[in-house]
């Protein structure tokens, strides 16, 4: 889906376990999801990641992801860079993976990271190191950073998601991809969405998707192809798709895949994620649809497991 003019909101664990269904009813067409703050630490990996990004793909939200830094040095923005390769591995994103550059808790000031070298040092690291590794890097500052942290080469370098609470951003260079609008303050709408409460609004001025996809960004290769265009799909109901989740169910049981559904002819949330999971297992997109030549995939790993 194109998503230039678009409205979306960024998640994180802070606001708990977010109805999703809710977000989209709402008119928000996409989420920039937190996967984590700091090094690459298991206990700093943001505790709703996982159910955000299942919850956006069975709601066919569009989503991207961002670590909050506490980088102090080189080390520590490589190993910041570990910390998002690891909790996007086996995932694919149709939006950019973004460092969430400010000083909002004051960590890097008491520790003597804010300053020009150190912020400047650790995002030119950030995107040289995503974009090595095959993702589609941006940048989420606000404008002192702009003014006095961050080069105007590494500030360039990639797309920028602009943070600035007010009517309109006061920034219009040509690298700018979202604008972060409003949070617990908001002067264009409410702050909130209802069935969500409080939570941070973002306008998107690209179509990332395409983008992306097209790219062969984010483990979109260029080769990734359609497996079927026709067949049993979201919403689908009868016999037919009870026996596609019966082989899915299997295939669970088995270790071909990891997402488990209820046992009816409904084709639910479940049932979408765990097709599109065999879809991405064979290098195929992910388009939730589970036809003929699906089914003989499917079918083809069963057996070569049993």
């Amino acid at each position: 889906m194109g998503l230039e003019g678009k409205k979306g909101v960024d998640l994180s664990s802070l606001n708990g376990d977010v109805d999703i269904e809710a977000v989209k009813r709402a008119g928000y067409d996409f989420a920039m999801l937190r996967c984590g703050y700091g090094s690459d630490i298991r206990v700093q990996d943001d505790t709703q990641f996982e159910n955000n990004v299942r919850k956006c793909e069975a709601a066919g939200i569009p989503w991207g992801a961002y670590l909050y830094s506490y980088a102090l040095s080189t080390e520590d923005a490589k190993s910041e860079v570990k910390h998002v390769l690891r909790m996007l591995k086996g995932k694919r994103p149709t939006l950019p993976v973004a460092i969430d550059m400010e000083d909002a808790d004051g960590y890097h000031a008491k520790h003597g990271g804010w300053n020009y070298d150190n912020v400047n040092n650790v995002c030119k690291i950030f995107v040289h190191e995503i974009r090595a590794a095959g993702y589609y890097p941006m940048i989420y500052t606000g404008l002192e950073e702009i003014h006095n942290y961050i080069s105007s080469e590494v500030l360039n370098s990639c797309d920028l998601w602009f943070a600035q609470w007010w009517k309109q951003p006061d920034y219009d260079g040509k690298n700018l991809g979202m604008w972060q609008y409003g949070g617990e303050v908001n002067y264009l709408e409410s702050n909130s969405i209802d069935g969500v409460g409080v939570v941070d609004k973002d306008k998107c001025y690209r179509d990332y998707p395409s983008i992306i996809r097209n790219g062969g960004f984010n483990g979109w290769g260029k080769s990734d192809k359609v497996l079927d265009s026709e067949g049993y799909r979201y919403l689908d109901r009868g016999t037919g798709v009870l026996a596609l989740k019966e082989l899915l169910l299997l295939a669970k049981k088995l270790g071909i895949t990891t997402q488990g559904m209820d046992e009816n002819g409904v084709f639910g949330d479940g049932t979408k994620i765990a097709v599109n999971r065999v879809l991405q297992r064979g290098g195929y997109e992910q388009n939730g649809i589970a036809g003929e030549k699906f089914i003989k995939y499917l079918s083809k790993l069963i057996k070569q497991t049993v």
